[in-house]
């Protein structure tokens, strides 16, 4: 099995032992989402797990682990096609395994973490974080959906970036400079390779690809083209809680 989304019943895996394709390191990130969890929380390298089907939750003994190398530009969609190329390269080993008899399932470590689902408050992109943060929320909401944030009325999703974390960089943009450690704050250069950034709390973010409200998603030079003279000065930014 393979992104089955339920529970099967105990009686059903007592007749019927199931093997799952899980895309996690297990016991890293068992549940509903561990490609956009892995991605959030800035992981370097994630994976493939089979493993057998019991009642717990992806808690079943495992056959193969299978990792993978992320990087900055990766997103859920690149990473999610490479798990299910290395999860259907490694399920055929672990049947073929089966069918000889040569199969070892190893029970998991008891360390384990939880991928939960994804909800709506999750894609508010909270420009108070530093501009990783932000860039990782960014690339684990996609292909599902994106990033939000809101200027005047105007709604945005964000749906491709890059963070600028380093002042000292000489290629940092200047635009970027503007809005440096100043989250909210929106800045763009001008002309026809016009580009977009906006303050963190620490760095800048470049936004490469947005949706405006009812339109398609556009590419950051056609963005500021039809709406660079109507942008604010900064985009909302949510407020501190009371400590």
């Amino acid at each position: 099995m393979a992104a089955f989304g339920q529970l099967l019943r105990t009686d059903l895996l007592d007749v019927l032992p199931c093997i799952n394709v899980h895309a996690s390191l297990l016991p890293a990130y068992r549940g509903a989402a561990p490609i956009h969890w892995a991605l959030r929380n800035g992981e370097q390298t994630t994976g493939v797990s089979i493993m057998r089907i019991i009642e717990p939750l992806d808690a079943g003994p495992v056959a193969a682990r299978v990792s993978l190398s992320i990087n900055l530009w990766d997103d859920g969609a690149s990473v999610g096609r490479a798990l299910a190329l290395l999860g259907a390269l490694a399920m055929d080993r672990v049947l073929q395994a089966t069918i000889d008899g040569t199969v070892v399932w190893q029970d998991q470590p008891d360390q384990s973490t939880y991928a939960p689902k994804v909800t709506a408050a999750d894609r508010t992109l909270d420009l108070r974080l530093p501009a990783l943060a932000c860039h990782n929320l960014v690339r684990a909401l996609v292909p599902d959906t994106a990033a939000e944030m809101r200027a005047q009325g105007l709604t945005l999703r964000v749906w491709r970036t890059w963070p600028w974390l380093d002042e000292e960089d000489a290629r940092v943009p200047e635009a970027a400079l503007r809005v440096w450690n100043r989250p909210g704050r929106l800045a763009h250069s001008r002309g026809a390779r016009g580009r977009l950034f906006v303050g963190c709390g620490s760095g800048a973010l470049e936004i490469l690809a947005v949706q405006p409200a009812g339109r398609g998603v556009m590419g950051h030079a056609e963005f500021l083209c039809g709406y660079g003279g109507r942008l604010p000065d900064c985009v909302q930014v949510p407020e501190a809680e009371a400590g």
